[in-house]
């Protein structure tokens, strides 16, 4: 069974494999069939296509991982050995993946939220629309996707006509975050990949590889709690930053860092999960499903907080 080997190859439990079909809205002559991954780590989101217009044409497509924090609930840090750590702030909005696939000796590139095969428009973001306006007005985007032909490259479309958590000024705007190759998953940060004229890219904060990680790490933290007012009001300017450590081959590790305001919405010590943080979560799943239901809901809350919370 082809969910078996689905698996297999990403050495996950079926319960955690989804089963789709879907034409591929820009490159709207071909049907892709396979399973997408929800495990919550650098599988998050990769999709095994198994055919392509009934076709056989098995392949692996490695998407926008889910990062974690380098800490554990305890608060104990636990990092690896690095060679050189970067900053780059953390955007919020709608994560694309601009991907490849191949069919019939053909490099096709299309475009994905986390955990959909192909951006649609749905009733509640119109996602495909606005990436396709976007992609109309700015054309460095295919520029970087053809620049890197060895990855996939991960965006985040963000700005005030798509709202999230923190709010922007700019109507709609699109970031490179960093690259994933394809042929194992392996994180690039921007300043790792080939960069056209005009490329937008988020803040970078810092790089070096000197100096104590968790000193340097609740620096930030400090800073950008400052930036927010402490988030008194429930009104942010920043989500985060997102660190980037050189640990050589195969991959740079990625580690979420994010002010301990932010933090509050997902780690509540009360016992409840905040209000906002529900809100976000139900923003999220309509990302994934037009029409998502309770228990889809539930499965997105629990990428972040133990069953009895929820």
């Amino acid at each position: 069974m082809e969910i078996n080997l689905a698996c297999e190859l990403l050495d996950i439990k079926s319960d955690e494999l989804k089963e789709f079909s879907i034409i591929d809205s820009f490159n709207s002559s071909n049907e892709l069939r396979g399973f997408i991954c929800r495990r919550a780590d650098h599988r998050y989101g990769a999709l095994v296509i198994f055919s392509v217009n009934d076709e056989p044409c098995e392949q692996i497509i490695y998407a926008t991982p889910k990062l974690h924090y380098p800490f554990d609930k305890n608060g104990e840090y636990h990092w690896p050995e690095c060679r050189d750590v970067k900053y780059y702030e953390k955007l919020d909005g709608t994560n694309i993946l601009a991907y490849h696939y191949e069919y019939r000796g053909d490099d096709f590139v299309t475009f994905k939220t986390r955990l959909t095969p192909v951006v649609k428009d749905i009733g509640f973001g119109m996602f495909e629309s606005m990436l396709r306006e976007y992609l109309d007005e700015t054309p460095w985007v295919r520029g970087a996707i053809e620049e890197n032909p060895s990855m996939n490259l991960s965006f985040e479309l963000f700005g005030s006509r798509n709202p999230i958590t923190v709010r922007y000024d700019v109507p709609l705007a699109m970031c490179l975050l960093f690259g994933v190759r394809r042929t194992d998953g392996a994180g690039r940060p921007p300043s790792e990949l080939r960069l056209p004229i005009n490329a937008m890219l988020p803040f970078f904060a810092y790089s070096g590889n000197g100096g104590d990680h968790t000193v340097r790490y609740n620096e930030f933290r400090a800073q950008m709690s400052e930036k927010n007012g402490a988030g008194q009001d429930e009104s942010f300017v920043t989500e985060g930053m997102v660190m980037y450590a050189n640990t050589g081959e195969p991959s740079w590790r990625m580690f979420k860092c994010k002010p301990e305001e932010i933090e509050k919405i997902h780690w509540s010590a009360s016992g409840s999960i905040p209000r906002i943080a529900l809100m976000t979560t139900a923003l999220n799943v309509f990302e994934d499903k037009e029409s998502p239901s309770i228990d889809d809901f539930i499965e997105l809350l629990k990428e972040e907080y133990p069953q009895s919370m929820i």
